[in-house]
Protein backbone atom coordinates (compact mmCIF):
# COMPACT_ATOMS: atom_id res chain seq x y z
CA UNK A 1 0.00 0.00 0.00
CA UNK A 2 1.29 3.75 -0.85
CA UNK A 3 -0.18 6.74 0.09
CA UNK A 4 0.43 9.05 -2.87
CA UNK A 5 0.01 13.21 -3.80
CA UNK A 6 1.42 14.23 -7.20
CA UNK A 7 4.28 11.43 -6.86
CA UNK A 8 5.81 12.20 -10.73
CA UNK A 9 7.19 11.23 -13.18
CA UNK A 10 9.75 9.40 -11.08
CA UNK A 11 6.93 7.01 -9.21
CA UNK A 12 6.63 4.74 -12.65
CA UNK A 13 10.40 3.36 -11.61
CA UNK A 14 9.42 2.69 -8.23
CA UNK A 15 5.64 1.02 -9.65
CA UNK A 16 7.90 -1.31 -12.37
CA UNK A 17 10.57 -2.54 -9.73
CA UNK A 18 7.53 -3.69 -7.71
CA UNK A 19 5.74 -5.64 -10.21
CA UNK A 20 9.35 -7.12 -11.43
CA UNK A 21 9.48 -8.04 -7.46
CA UNK A 22 10.45 -12.22 -6.90
CA UNK A 23 7.38 -12.41 -4.14
CA UNK A 24 3.72 -12.49 -5.55
CA UNK A 25 1.07 -10.22 -4.58
CA UNK A 26 -2.38 -10.85 -3.53
CA UNK A 27 -3.43 -6.91 -3.91
CA UNK A 28 -1.88 -3.82 -4.09
CA UNK A 29 -3.25 -0.42 -3.16
CA UNK A 30 -3.17 3.57 -3.90
CA UNK A 31 -4.45 5.99 -1.82
CA UNK A 32 -4.29 9.04 -3.73
CA UNK A 33 -4.88 12.64 -2.15
CA UNK A 34 -6.18 14.10 -5.32
CA UNK A 35 -3.21 14.39 -7.35
CA UNK A 36 -3.34 16.61 -10.69
CA UNK A 37 -0.57 14.79 -12.34
CA UNK A 38 -2.02 11.99 -13.25
CA UNK A 39 -0.50 9.91 -9.68
CA UNK A 40 -3.86 7.40 -9.76
CA UNK A 41 -4.04 6.76 -13.27
CA UNK A 42 -0.18 6.34 -13.35
CA UNK A 43 -0.66 3.41 -10.55
CA UNK A 44 -3.65 2.10 -11.92
CA UNK A 45 -1.65 1.72 -15.43
CA UNK A 46 0.42 -0.57 -13.06
CA UNK A 47 -2.28 -3.12 -12.07
CA UNK A 48 -3.04 -0.99 -8.27
CA UNK A 49 -6.39 -0.33 -7.09
CA UNK A 50 -6.67 3.09 -6.33
CA UNK A 51 -8.93 4.88 -3.65
CA UNK A 52 -9.04 8.63 -4.48
CA UNK A 53 -9.27 10.97 -1.40
CA UNK A 54 -9.74 15.16 -0.68
CA UNK A 55 -6.42 16.40 0.09
CA UNK A 56 -8.13 17.92 3.20
CA UNK A 57 -8.80 14.06 4.97
CA UNK A 58 -5.24 12.47 4.57
CA UNK A 59 -3.80 11.71 7.85
CA UNK A 60 -0.27 9.08 7.98
CA UNK A 61 -2.28 7.20 10.37
CA UNK A 62 -5.78 7.10 9.64
CA UNK A 63 -5.03 6.87 5.79
CA UNK A 64 -3.21 3.97 6.55
CA UNK A 65 -5.80 2.66 8.92
CA UNK A 66 -8.25 3.02 5.86
CA UNK A 67 -6.14 0.87 3.77
CA UNK A 68 -5.90 -1.98 6.59
CA UNK A 69 -10.13 -1.65 6.95
CA UNK A 70 -9.94 -2.16 3.13
CA UNK A 71 -7.32 -4.60 2.26
CA UNK A 72 -8.21 -6.73 5.87
CA UNK A 73 -10.29 -9.09 4.18
CA UNK A 74 -8.37 -10.51 1.72
CA UNK A 75 -4.25 -10.45 3.40
CA UNK A 76 -2.69 -10.99 6.36
CA UNK A 77 0.21 -8.87 5.94
CA UNK A 78 -0.06 -5.63 4.56
CA UNK A 79 3.50 -3.68 3.69
CA UNK A 80 3.64 0.18 3.57
CA UNK A 81 5.89 2.17 1.59
CA UNK A 82 6.17 5.95 0.53
CA UNK A 83 5.96 7.01 -3.16
CA UNK A 84 9.41 8.49 -2.54
CA UNK A 85 11.30 5.22 -1.76
CA UNK A 86 13.25 2.90 -4.58
CA UNK A 87 13.82 -0.91 -4.62
CA UNK A 88 17.41 -1.96 -4.45
CA UNK A 89 17.33 -5.29 -5.32
CA UNK A 90 14.29 -7.95 -6.65
CA UNK A 91 13.88 -9.34 -3.08
CA UNK A 92 13.28 -6.62 -1.11
CA UNK A 93 9.17 -7.99 -0.72
CA UNK A 94 10.40 -11.33 -0.68
CA UNK A 95 12.98 -10.42 2.75
CA UNK A 96 10.66 -7.56 4.25
CA UNK A 97 8.22 -10.66 4.94
CA UNK A 98 10.25 -13.23 6.09
CA UNK A 99 10.66 -12.47 9.97
CA UNK A 100 6.71 -13.18 9.96
CA UNK A 101 7.77 -17.05 9.72
CA UNK A 102 8.31 -16.50 13.59
CA UNK A 103 5.42 -16.29 15.99
CA UNK A 104 4.53 -13.83 17.41
CA UNK A 105 6.22 -11.08 15.12
CA UNK A 106 3.92 -8.33 14.34
CA UNK A 107 5.72 -5.78 12.18
CA UNK A 108 8.93 -6.00 10.15
CA UNK A 109 10.92 -2.54 9.05
CA UNK A 110 13.53 -2.94 6.07
CA UNK A 111 16.72 -1.38 5.94
CA UNK A 112 17.64 1.91 4.27
CA UNK A 113 19.61 3.13 1.77
CA UNK A 114 20.70 6.50 0.99
CA UNK A 115 19.19 7.72 -2.61
CA UNK A 116 22.30 7.90 -4.74
CA UNK A 117 23.91 11.12 -5.10
CA UNK A 118 22.85 11.54 -1.32
CA UNK A 119 25.06 13.83 0.83
CA UNK A 120 27.95 12.27 2.74
CA UNK A 121 26.03 13.62 5.97
CA UNK A 122 22.37 11.82 4.86
CA UNK A 123 24.60 8.44 4.01
CA UNK A 124 26.16 8.51 7.43
CA UNK A 125 22.67 9.11 9.00
CA UNK A 126 20.99 5.80 7.08
CA UNK A 127 24.43 3.87 8.12
CA UNK A 128 23.83 4.65 11.84
CA UNK A 129 20.04 3.90 11.61
CA UNK A 130 19.86 1.11 9.55
CA UNK A 131 22.68 -1.24 10.36
CA UNK A 132 23.66 -4.27 8.53
CA UNK A 133 22.47 -6.88 10.86
CA UNK A 134 18.74 -7.97 11.42
CA UNK A 135 17.23 -8.17 14.79
CA UNK A 136 14.26 -9.05 16.37
CA UNK A 137 12.75 -7.08 18.97
CA UNK A 138 10.59 -7.34 22.12
CA UNK A 139 9.45 -5.82 25.05
CA UNK A 140 12.14 -6.24 27.12
CA UNK A 141 14.91 -5.07 25.10
CA UNK A 142 13.38 -1.46 25.98
CA UNK A 143 15.56 -1.91 29.27
CA UNK A 144 18.56 -1.65 26.41
CA UNK A 145 17.37 0.15 23.40
CA UNK A 146 15.17 3.13 25.07
CA UNK A 147 12.29 4.29 23.13
CA UNK A 148 13.97 2.95 20.24
CA UNK A 149 13.14 -0.31 20.88
CA UNK A 150 9.89 0.73 19.42
CA UNK A 151 11.08 2.11 16.23
CA UNK A 152 9.53 1.27 12.55
CA UNK A 153 9.56 3.61 9.54
CA UNK A 154 6.21 4.53 7.54
CA UNK A 155 8.64 4.01 4.58
CA UNK A 156 8.79 0.77 4.59
CA UNK A 157 7.54 -1.54 6.78
CA UNK A 158 5.18 -4.59 6.98
CA UNK A 159 2.62 -5.51 9.43
CA UNK A 160 0.63 -8.29 10.38
CA UNK A 161 -2.69 -7.38 10.13
CA UNK A 162 -3.94 -9.48 13.39
CA UNK A 163 -1.82 -7.70 15.36
CA UNK A 164 -2.45 -4.02 13.99
CA UNK A 165 -6.53 -4.66 14.82
CA UNK A 166 -5.55 -6.00 18.61
CA UNK A 167 -3.87 -3.05 19.17
CA UNK A 168 -6.70 -0.87 18.31
CA UNK A 169 -4.92 0.38 14.71
CA UNK A 170 -2.72 3.32 13.71
CA UNK A 171 -3.97 6.45 15.47
CA UNK A 172 -4.74 9.90 14.31
CA UNK A 173 -1.51 11.31 14.16
CA UNK A 174 0.63 13.18 11.26
CA UNK A 175 3.36 12.18 12.39
CA UNK A 176 5.60 9.28 14.39
CA UNK A 177 2.44 7.01 13.62
CA UNK A 178 4.51 4.51 13.08
CA UNK A 179 6.42 4.48 16.72
CA UNK A 180 2.74 4.94 18.67
CA UNK A 181 1.74 1.34 16.79
CA UNK A 182 5.69 -0.53 17.74
CA UNK A 183 5.25 0.74 21.24
CA UNK A 184 1.53 -0.53 21.14
CA UNK A 185 2.78 -3.61 19.43
CA UNK A 186 5.44 -4.21 21.82
CA UNK A 187 3.56 -3.81 24.83
CA UNK A 188 1.19 -6.33 23.65
CA UNK A 189 3.13 -9.00 23.66
CA UNK A 190 4.42 -8.65 19.92
CA UNK A 191 7.77 -8.80 18.79
CA UNK A 192 9.02 -5.99 16.18
CA UNK A 193 12.01 -6.81 13.70
CA UNK A 194 14.47 -5.30 11.29
CA UNK A 195 15.01 -7.17 7.80
CA UNK A 196 18.51 -5.82 6.97
CA UNK A 197 18.21 -7.82 3.60
CA UNK A 198 15.34 -5.94 2.66
CA UNK A 199 16.55 -3.02 1.35
CA UNK A 200 15.47 0.29 0.00
CA UNK A 201 16.42 3.60 -1.18
CA UNK A 202 14.99 6.21 0.81
CA UNK A 203 16.60 9.37 2.30
CA UNK A 204 15.86 13.01 2.41
CA UNK A 205 18.18 16.26 2.73
CA UNK A 206 16.73 18.51 4.66
CA UNK A 207 17.37 22.28 4.74
CA UNK A 208 17.57 23.87 8.49
CA UNK A 209 13.79 24.83 8.33
CA UNK A 210 12.69 21.72 7.55
CA UNK A 211 14.64 19.93 10.09
CA UNK A 212 13.18 22.28 12.71
CA UNK A 213 10.12 21.54 11.95
CA UNK A 214 10.45 18.14 11.66
CA UNK A 215 11.86 17.57 14.87
CA UNK A 216 9.83 20.17 16.69
CA UNK A 217 6.89 17.97 15.75
CA UNK A 218 8.25 14.84 16.84
CA UNK A 219 9.20 16.89 20.11
CA UNK A 220 5.66 17.45 20.17
CA UNK A 221 4.45 13.72 19.72
CA UNK A 222 6.42 12.55 22.55
CA UNK A 223 4.96 15.08 24.36
CA UNK A 224 0.96 14.48 24.04
CA UNK A 225 1.86 10.74 23.98
CA UNK A 226 4.21 10.98 27.35
CA UNK A 227 3.14 7.18 28.13
CA UNK A 228 5.45 5.74 25.46
CA UNK A 229 8.80 7.67 26.61
CA UNK A 230 6.99 6.50 30.62
CA UNK A 231 6.83 3.25 29.67
CA UNK A 232 10.23 2.85 26.86
CA UNK A 233 12.47 5.93 28.46
CA UNK A 234 14.09 8.56 26.17
CA UNK A 235 15.80 8.32 22.99
CA UNK A 236 18.80 11.23 23.84
CA UNK A 237 20.85 9.00 23.87
CA UNK A 238 20.99 7.41 20.04
CA UNK A 239 21.63 11.20 19.61
CA UNK A 240 24.38 11.61 21.34
CA UNK A 241 25.79 8.14 19.77
CA UNK A 242 25.26 9.37 15.91
CA UNK A 243 26.89 12.42 17.08
CA UNK A 244 29.91 11.01 18.89
CA UNK A 245 30.06 8.56 14.72
CA UNK A 246 29.35 12.15 12.89
CA UNK A 247 32.41 13.72 15.21
CA UNK A 248 35.07 10.43 14.49
CA UNK A 249 34.30 10.79 10.87
CA UNK A 250 34.91 14.14 10.54
CA UNK A 251 37.92 13.66 12.13
CA UNK A 252 39.27 10.97 10.17
CA UNK A 253 38.39 12.78 6.80
CA UNK A 254 39.95 15.69 8.71
CA UNK A 255 36.99 17.94 7.37
CA UNK A 256 36.41 21.02 10.07
CA UNK A 257 33.32 22.05 6.98
CA UNK A 258 31.25 18.58 7.32
CA UNK A 259 31.89 18.81 11.17
CA UNK A 260 30.89 22.34 11.37
CA UNK A 261 27.50 21.23 9.48
CA UNK A 262 26.69 18.59 11.78
CA UNK A 263 27.30 20.74 14.94
CA UNK A 264 24.61 23.01 13.19
CA UNK A 265 22.22 20.67 11.82
CA UNK A 266 22.03 18.65 15.15
CA UNK A 267 21.54 21.89 17.54
CA UNK A 268 18.85 23.00 15.31
CA UNK A 269 17.42 19.15 15.72
CA UNK A 270 17.87 19.04 19.07
CA UNK A 271 16.67 22.78 19.83
CA UNK A 272 13.51 21.77 17.96
CA UNK A 273 12.66 18.85 19.53
CA UNK A 274 13.20 20.51 22.85
CA UNK A 275 10.80 22.93 21.65
CA UNK A 276 8.00 21.05 20.46
CA UNK A 277 8.65 19.08 23.77
CA UNK A 278 8.12 22.00 26.10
Amino acid sequence: MIPTLNAGAVFGELLGQIGRQHCELAEKLVIDSSSTDGTAELAERYGFETIVIPRSEFNHGLTRQRAVDHLAPHVDIIIFMTQDVMLHDGDALANIVKPFREDGVGAVYGRQLPHEGASFGTALQRQFSYGEESRIVTFADKETLGIRAAFLSDAFTAYRVEAVKKVGGFPKLNVSEDMYLGAKLLMAGWKLAYAADARVRHSHEFSLRSAWKRYSEIGKFQRQERWILDTFGKSEGAGRKLLELQLRVSWERKDPIALAKFLLDDAIKYLAFRWGGC
